[in-house]
């Protein structure tokens, strides 16, 4: 049996819909997965599980390279598009032609649109619904359901593992490494702590993480070393990495690692954190993925977008303020220019559930 599966980006959709890996290693084992997708996010797959077959399709494919997934993709006995675009519908229209069946995954898109309509139609007069407030469906059960009905079209139902599936990172093999930064990390616990984000008006404002820090010493018992923090994203992270370690005084180990890692490395880190404090974002996803609870900063996004962290010891963190979302990605930036739907996040909230998962030791 081979199923193919499309999805391309981003990094953090990748992470969720290996949700359908892992269903698919429970119920057919000896299939044959092929994953039509695109650096860096490919790399973490294939690391993670190496029986599976990657295919890059770069945003610059020449037509030549087209042919060729094309051609892999009609060898499939299913293939499951959970990126739904138009690029991903074009490829797959010879794919069907060829008599292949193809299976859509329902991002709920439209429902998405009406809530940023209704958010700007809203403004700041009103709060935002209660509804918006928690997830009505999470991405990666859409997911899950696109491949579920693939795998029952080829004769294979299993109601034990479509419970069970769940997004993850496996294998971290490929993770060893003599670098400083792992050997400090063997000891004690890690907060981890991403302030960056896909677009500008998804990060929280500095202050609001410098807060929460703030916050989590003030409340952190005088008998217990301060955790360590590691500071993980991009190479634009680092100067709010830096300037949350002048402005937080803080008196454990700090480790700035922010654009000095790959994906896979960063993956590792998480690995060894004991609780990720983040932005919504794609490494939120990723710290899940390998076991670790999170606490989510929404701003511009909501909820019920279905990106919500998953883990019973992880929680999403929001303002009632009406004028959300702004957009269905996060990219629109704010129109009253404050953010203030960080701004009124209790962070004091946050620091209480970070100290409770890192005296626990962060597991999951």
């Amino acid at each position: 049996m081979k199923i193919g599966i499309i999805r391309t980006s981003s990094i953090g959709d990748v992470v969720l819909a290996t949700v359908c890996l892992d269903y698919l290693r429970r119920v057919a084992p000896q299939a044959e997965v092929v994953w039509v997708g695109r650096h860096p996010s490919l790399g973490v797959l294939q690391a993670s599980w190496p029986q599976l077959k990657t295919i890059e399709l770069s945003s610059k494919a020449s037509s030549v390279v087209m042919q060729g997934i094309t051609d892999e993709l009609v060898q499939c006995h299913a293939v499951v598009d959970l990126q739904t675009s138009l690029r991903s519908r074009r490829l797959l229209r010879r794919v069907r032609k060829a008599g292949v069946p193809v299976f859509f995954a329902d991002k709920h898109g439209f429902f998405r649109a009406w809530l940023v309509i209704s958010s700007w139609l809203r403004g700041r007069i009103f709060k935002v619904l209660p509804a918006s407030r928690h997830p009505q469906k999470l991405q990666y059960v859409m997911m899950l359901e696109a491949v579920h009905a693939a795998a029952t079209f080829l004769g294979i139902q299993d109601p034990v593992a479509l419970a069970n599936a769940r997004p993850a990172l496996l294998d971290l093999k490929y993770l060893a490494t003599d670098a400083s930064w792992v050997r400090e990390m063997e000891f004690g616990h890690w907060l981890g702590v991403a302030p960056g984000a896909s677009f500008p008006s998804k990060r929280a404002p500095t202050e609001v993480f410098r807060d929460t820090l703030i916050e989590l010493l003030r409340l952190w018992p005088k008998d217990l070393a301060i955790p360590g923090l590691v500071f993980v994203g991009g190479p634009e992270d680092r100067s709010a990495a830096i300037e949350l370690m002048d402005e937080t005084h803080w008196s454990g180990p700090v480790i700035n690692l922010a654009g000095k890692l790959s994906l896979e490395d960063t993956t590792r880190a998480l690995g060894r954190t004991s609780v990720l404090l983040s932005n919504d974002s794609g490494l939120a996803h990723i710290a899940e993925a390998v076991g670790k609870p999170v606490a989510v900063l929404f701003g511009p996004t909501v909820e019920t977008f279905g990106f919500s962290p998953r883990g019973k010891d992880s929680i999403a963190y929001s303002s009632d303020l009406g004028c959300r979302p702004c957009s269905k990605h996060g990219k629109q930036s704010c129109r009253y220019g404050d953010h203030l739907c960080f701004r009124m996040i209790d962070t004091r909230a946050i620091a209480k559930h970070l100290k409770t998962q890192l005296t626990a030791g962060g597991t999951t």
